[in-house]
């Protein structure tokens, strides 16, 4: 298995985002979905010019247009863009033509749901990023689903990216017991809803490599 690659998300200050790409992130998430963590364009510049040593930056999105995203990855130079919303598989393959990797978020409530969302974005998508539904939206929830619906998934060459109620206490386990490409974490790394611990962030980096 090939070492499994590190997301912290939902940082807004570009010290934060130092420390964790020196600390080994392959990853770094920038919020633009009207939550708690989201910051303005011009802001997640900061952040994604603080980073260093290869860590790529994520720009997160629930439901935005082509253009509203494009315009954000002028400013913010960010290389990903995260879909954590209803976005049809269409705008993921306009994306990708303008040069972004895309994660489609998913978000299922069966083992069925789980199949079809993967059938339909895989193709369209560079990897998809489970993580457990929660009436209180898409992202940052911590909400978790029953990693036994992944046994006999067929992955086609698409990415797994596992987020959801991880943290440092439980991380490894879940890369053993799923072996996504990916893992993502953005509450189980924060003392208080949207306020990033750093002490956190670096358990969590070690436990999952």
């Amino acid at each position: 298995m090939s070492r499994v690659r590190v997301k912290i998300c939902g940082l807004r200050e570009p010290g934060h985002a130092t420390v964790t790409s020196r600390a080994g992130a392959d990853y770094v998430g920038v919020v633009f979905a009207g939550r708690v963590r989201e910051i303005t364009a011009g802001e997640a510049a900061g952040v994604v010019a603080a980073l260093e040593g290869g860590t790529r930056a994520v720009g997160v999105f629930v439901d935005a247009g082509p253009a509203e995203i494009l315009v954000k990855r002028d400013i913010a130079e960010f290389h990903v863009a995260q879909l954590a919303g209803s976005e049809p598989p269409e705008l993921c393959d306009r994306l990708r033509d303008e040069g972004l990797d895309v994660w489609k978020g998913l978000r299922p409530t069966s083992s069925d749901a789980l199949v079809k969302g993967w059938d339909e974005y895989r193709e369209a998508a560079d990897a998809i990023l489970l993580e457990g539904f929660s009436p209180r939206g898409p992202g940052g929830t911590g909400t978790a689903f029953p990693h036994e619906w992944l046994a006999g998934l067929e992955r086609d060459g698409c990415g797994l990216a596992l987020a959801g109620g991880l943290n440092a206490d439980n991380v490894a386990r879940a890369i053993r017991d799923v072996r996504p490409d990916i893992v993502d974490v953005s509450s189980g790394v924060e003392r208080a809803r949207g306020e990033k611990s750093i002490d956190l962030i670096l358990e969590f980096l070690a436990a999952a490599k």
